[in-house]
């Protein structure tokens, strides 16, 4: 099976898409971007240069990633989501409509992000994760596996939220 790229997208130099790939309508490849085989990239997409987004991963329309991100096998990236350049979206990850990860910030395995929720400057979260609707994760923060962040919950700049802990909605978290 071939890729199947739109009259109107546009695929830059040396750039990269798999067999099976999906571009849509006006979306864009940048120079060195590589898109793998039975990839979607939706309608008004932008994938920056040096970006590598992995197979069978859901890219929804109007999503701008970055220059040198990656996004891991079967992730699925919700629309008007923003992910800043050198950030790391693993495998199975789920990131809702509206969403932004920022600059350098690394998403695990399985975890979910939730609608409308802030990833800052290299933060980092763990593995099965969940970050429910609005949720804010402050610059370098760390969560741990398996934590809940509730909706409206704010985690504070550099935080160390623990494995497994919950977070309720509508909180603000602090390790200090």
């Amino acid at each position: 099976m071939h890729a199947s790229i739109d009259d109107r997208a546009m695929v830059g130099y040396l750039a990269t898409v798999g067999k099976g790939a999906r571009i849509a309508d006006e979306a864009i490849v940048r120079d060195h971007g590589v898109v793998r085989s039975h990839a979607v990239l939706g309608p008004h997409s932008m994938v920056g240069p040096h970006a590598d987004i992995h197979a069978e991963a859901v890219i929804e329309n109007h999503v701008v990633i970055g220059s040198r991100v990656k996004i891991g096998r079967g992730s699925v990236i919700g629309h008007h989501t923003v992910i800043e350049p050198d950030a790391r979206i693993e495998d199975g990850v789920q990131v809702g409509p509206w969403a932004h990860v920022g600059r350098g910030a690394m998403v695990d395995h399985g975890a979910v992000i939730g609608t409308r929720t802030t990833i800052g400057l290299r933060a980092m979260i763990g593995a099965g994760v969940v970050l429910a609707k609005r949720a804010t994760v402050a610059a370098e923060a760390v969560i741990g596996a398996d934590a809940r962040i509730g909706t409206n919950a704010r985690i504070a700049i550099r935080a160390r939220v623990p494995n497994r802990r919950r977070v309720a909605p509508n909180t603000k978290y602090s390790d200090q």
